[in-house]
């Protein structure tokens, strides 16, 4: 450094003698780059090229400080220039094939290099370049005998061990590039880079905490270094440390605007934790990079979808298709979309022309639901059997809830649930946010949470607001988080009334709500709602709670490891059942459904004002087109063809399935109009009209549920059809409860011939209405007993029973 101080001193004397000394000028600007002060070199050296155009050192030294600089265009010309002279020298051209290399002209960089090697066969930065060349043209072979010839004749060559780690950790040689990277940083111990690219091997090997320790790391080295940032962010992502992974996104943001991967990332965890809005917004800054980025449209479609945006939804859903037209999410979305307004037809024309296009499994299980929800037999058997033929490996046919309606054991249920649940939730559930409940004490009282989107004018509220007024509130305090709409309904405000702490979290994001959770401590979970519509799994999955139970909600294993115990009955789940349910299960000494006496009850209208026959016979049936099935249809129109005069009361699902079973119906023989549809209703009207029928029926393989109680209630006797899945057993625990056990059949052939003997006995069917008025006073619709029998439940699994 002392000669290039003198130097600089020299030419500096030279220069006030002689302000234009070509020699001087370059000499001095030289001294700086090697000073380390490049910006500072080039004006002196460009002075020396306007004095004298053809100067080789000066041109040369130009383009160094150029690339050093970053100029990388800059650089190209002057170094073109100098490498045009006469007996131009290997570093020349090294350094122009570097400068070209930069402006991503590989192969020519590569022609250029390679006459510098033929110059300098020893030149180790000029291997180390050609190699990089051949490396982004793809011939990885020669790349890697090069950056290995520099290891050859420079064995401790930093740069050449990091690009041979590049290229293991390209073609996914995981140890390799470990080895390599590693033997970078024994040589350099503060080589940024090299951290980064080893915590990527680490991150790939799920091994995240040393992956999280090398981009901290190089973080320390280099707190601008906006990969290692994302690149950590990612890590904590993969542990499911969502919060976490957000605030480092963020951070990274603010260093890298531009950073794609950062915000592609971001928006990612921001929608992990039910963040739509903040979720939303990175989505569009990933727009606003790269404006035709496939997985952000897509994603943005779901987003707001999820957020309640339909109609930009649907436009960001059809851009997304128009520009990946082999992308399965943007006609998921655009059938949601479709599902949400009612227009059931346009969805089933979406999710027709995205199956056939892609093939792809979730638009396949889609399709068959709602294929079932308008009674479209025809299409849904072709669907339904090329399901059969991918349940057993499938991890993505969509939402287990949707198997509950077919013919499927209780064991591929669960297998398939399984599947599902692991891949939608296994990052989620890896975290351990659960904390204690609250102390232990003698005066404690437990702390039971209720998580649903029901509480509002639904079949479930009314199922549980009964239960919830009657829990011993000395010995329970009772939360329900509830995540639907406010309805302002009256069985609404009895469960506000009812429950001591009503919180209501429909707008806040999964990560508050756990935390929430968190705070207030409980000893209980309850989800009510499984993989039904509205639910909020992720939230459960996230493990805000210590013991987390399924319960009424669903009837169905959740398949994960989030929920600890399923709360069914003897019937429901009888002895040695248990293997197919991923929860352990307890058992209620009562029906695992509750009830409530507490139901409005109004006089029903006259058979004629409900479009009924005066003296006929009513069949009915008031559940939700998805449950029909086409078999036991097939008994329904043999009931009527065999009862004459008789009518088959249905509830007015859509206008689809509507038209479909009149078409059904009229195949089969017999005339449409003996199918007579009702109108949604408020909750009393409904009930009302079991009044005016006469004999309920039963659906399976999803059996009636709330139905089959309110039928009961009602006075209106149910023959149901019981199977082995938890689904189809609901509706006999129910007649088992309440003392009906004869109303239960095990096959179509006994299902149809007892109902037909109460159809055409009229003795029999008054005998057994009297007998369904009396079981109003059973323990089935006594509240105050099952809140008792429920508690019991909830001390034993605190105490660790479990039984």
């Amino acid at each position: 450094m002392g000669d290039v101080a003198g130097a600089q001193f020299l030419c500096e004397q030279v220069l006030q003698r002689a302000p234009r000394n070509p020699e001087a000028l370059c000499l001095l600007g030289v001294s700086h780059l090697m000073s380390g002060r490049p910006a500072e070199a080039v004006p002196l050296l460009e002075q020396t090229i306007a004095t004298e155009p053809r100067h080789g050192i000066a041109l040369e030294h130009l383009g160094l400080a150029s690339l050093l600089l970053g100029q990388f265009a800059e650089a190209e010309g002057a170094l073109r220039k100098a490498a045009a002279l006469p007996g131009a020298p290997p570093s020349v051209f090294m350094r122009l094939g570097a400068a070209i290399l930069h402006l991503g002209k590989p192969a020519e960089a590569a022609q250029v290099l390679q006459r510098a090697l033929a110059l300098d066969p020893q030149s180790t930065d000029c291997h180390l370049n050609l190699g990089r060349a051949l490396a982004q043209m793809g011939d990885t072979a020669a790349a890697q005998k090069h950056f290995e010839t520099v290891l050859q004749l420079d064995p401790g060559h930093v740069d050449a061990a990091f690009n041979l780690g590049v290229m293991s950790l390209n073609r996914d040689d995981l140890d390799g590039a470990r080895r390599w990277f590693e033997r970078a940083l024994a040589q350099s111990p503060r080589y940024p880079d090299a951290l980064v690219n080893l915590g990527i091997v680490f991150q790939k090997q799920q091994r995240f905490e040393d992956a999280a320790a090398s981009f901290r790391r190089a973080l320390e080295l280099d707190p601008h270094l906006a990969l290692a940032g994302s690149n950590l962010a990612r890590t904590l992502a993969l542990q499911g440390r969502f919060e976490e992974a957000r605030d480092q996104y963020l951070a990274t943001l603010q260093l890298a605007p531009d950073l794609l991967e950062a915000h592609e990332g971001c928006a990612s965890v921001c929608l992990a934790l039910g963040r739509f809005k903040e979720g939303i917004a990175q989505l569009r800054e990933v727009l606003r990079v790269d404006p035709e980025n496939r997985w952000a449209w897509s994603a943005l479609a779901d987003a707001l979808f999820q957020y309640g945006q339909l109609d930009e939804a649907e436009r960001a859903a059809r851009h997304a298709g128009a520009i990946d037209p082999d992308a399965t999410g943007p006609y998921s979305v655009l059938a949601l979309v479709h599902v949400v307004r009612g227009t059931l037809d346009q969805a089933i024309n979406v999710l027709e022309t995205g199956f056939q296009h892609t093939g792809a499994s979730d638009l396949l299980g889609m399709l068959a639901h709602h294929l079932r929800r308008v009674c479209d037999w025809v299409k849904w058997r072709e669907a339904w059997r090329e399901i059969s033929r991918r349940l057993d490996n499938s991890s993505e046919l969509g939402s287990p809830f949707w198997l509950l309606c077919e013919a499927t054991t209780a064991e591929q249920q669960l297998a398939y649930t399984r599947r599902w649940a692991e891949a939608h939730f296994t990052t989620a559930a890896s975290r351990r946010d659960a904390r204690r409940g609250a102390a232990q004490g003698v005066n404690r009282r437990l702390r039971i949470g209720y998580l649903s989107s029901d509480f509002q004018q639904h079949a479930a509220a009314y199922l549980l607001a009964g239960v919830f007024e009657r829990h011993d509130r000395e010995r329970f305090e009772i939360f329900a988080y509830s995540h639907g709409p406010d309805d302002e309904s009256p069985v609404r405000a009895r469960i506000r009334e009812a429950c001591e702490h009503f919180i209501d979290v429909a707008w806040d994001p999964d990560d508050m709500v756990v935390r929430r959770i968190q705070d207030d401590a409980l000893d209980i979970l309850v989800d009510l709602k499984g993989y039904t519509l509205g639910s909020r799994t992720s939230i459960l999955a996230r493990r805000p709670c210590p013991i987390q139970v399924n319960w009424m909600g669903y009837p169905g294993t959740m398949g994960g490891g989030f929920i600890d115990y399923l709360i069914a009955d003897g019937f429901i789940i009888p002895p040695g059942k248990e293997s197919a349910y991923s929860e352990r299960v307890v058992r209620l000494n009562h029906c695992w459904q509750s009830n409530d006496r507490q139901r409005p009850c109004i006089e029903p209208l006259t058979r004629e004002e409900y479009g009924l026959p005066e003296h006929g016979f009513v069949f009915c049936c008031f559940t939700q087109a998805v449950k029909i099935t086409p078999e036991v249809f097939a008994r329904w129109i043999s009931l009527l063809k065999r009862v004459p005069g008789s009518v088959l009361w249905l509830a007015e699902d859509n206008r689809w399935a509507t038209g479909n079973l009149k078409n059904a119906a009229q195949a089969h023989g017999i005339a449409p109009e003996r199918l007579v549809f009702a109108r949604r209703a408020p909750f009393a009207q409904y009930l009302a009209r079991y009044r005016a029928a006469d004999l309920a029926l039963d659906t399976f393989p999803y059996t009636s549920h709330s139905t089959a109680s309110d039928a009961l209630w009602s006075g209106c006797p149910l023959v149901a059809l019981c199977g082995d899945t938890f689904a189809a057993r609901v509706s006999g625990s129910i007649l088992t409860h309440c003392g009906l056990p004869e109303l239960i059949t095990y096959s179509l052939e006994d299902y149809e011939r007892l109902a037909y003997r109460l159809a055409t006995d009229p003795a029999l069917l008054e005998s057994m209405r009297s007998r369904v008025v009396a079981a109003r006073s059973s323990p089935l619709f006594d509240a105050e007993s099952f809140a008792r029998y429920l508690e019991r439940v909830y001390m034993e699994l605190v105490a660790g029973n479990g039984k």
